[in-house]
C-alpha cells in the first residue's frame, strides 16, 4: 500500500473488493469507514471520482487500506497508511489489522511512533546504525527517544 493511494474512479464497493464476493461491511469497518459510508445517500455504490476526488485524504487512505485487507498477502508493505488519521481511529485501526492478518508479516512504514511499542520490533536506521526493537532504541537511542516522548505522552514514555 503506497503513500498515496491508488483508487478507481469507481464504487466504494469495486475499489475494496474488486469484483470479489466478500463482506465489504467487515473491512470498511476494521478501517474505520463503515459509519461514514452507512451516512453518504448512495453508500457502498458511490462512485468516488478518479483517484478519490470525493473523499477526504484519511477516508482515501483508509479506503486503500481496506482493498489491502480485503486482499491480504504473505507480506504487506504499509507506507504510512493512518498519516491522514487522528491518534484515536489510528490505534484502533492498528488492532483490526493485527487481527485481521495475523499471519503475514507487516512492514509499517512510519513517521509516528507511537505505535511502536505494540509491534514486534522496529528497524531505525541512524547513520548506519540499525537497532531491533522499541526497547533497545529506548534505551539506546535518544533521538528515538525523544520522539517517542513527544508523540506518546510521558505517560507511555515511563510505563
Amino acid at each position: 500500500l503506497g503513500h498515496e493511494p491508488e483508487l478507481l474512479s469507481d464504487t466504494i464497493k469495486n475499489n475494496v473488493l474488486l469484483g470479489d464476493d466478500k463482506d465489504l461491511w467487515n473491512y470498511l469497518k476494521a478501517v474505520c469507514l463503515d459509519e461514514e459510508v452507512r451516512h453518504i445517500p448512495q453508500g457502498e455504490d458511490t462512485v468516488i471520482g478518479e483517484t478519490g476526488l470525493r473523499l477526504s485524504g484519511g477516508q482515501q487512505k483508509r479506503l486503500a487500506l481496506a482493498r489491502t485487507l480485503a486482499h491480504p498477502r504473505p507480506v504487506l508493505i504499509l507506507d504510512d497508511p493512518f498519516s491522514a488519521l487522528d491518534q484515536t481511529t489510528e490505534k484502533e485501526v492498528f488492532e483490526h489489522l493485527k487481527n485481521l492478518v495475523p499471519d503475514s508479516i507487516i512492514f509499517l512504514i512510519s513517521h509516528r511512533l507511537y505505535l511502536f511499542s505494540e509491534t514486534d520490533g522496529v528497524i531505525w536506521m541512524d547513520n548506519g546504525n540499525a537497532f531491533s526493537s522499541h526497547q533497545e532504541l529506548l534505551a539506546k537511542n535518544p533521538t528515538y527517544r525523544e520522539l517517542y516522548q513527544l508523540q506518546a505522552g510521558k505517560e507511555a514514555f515511563t510505563k
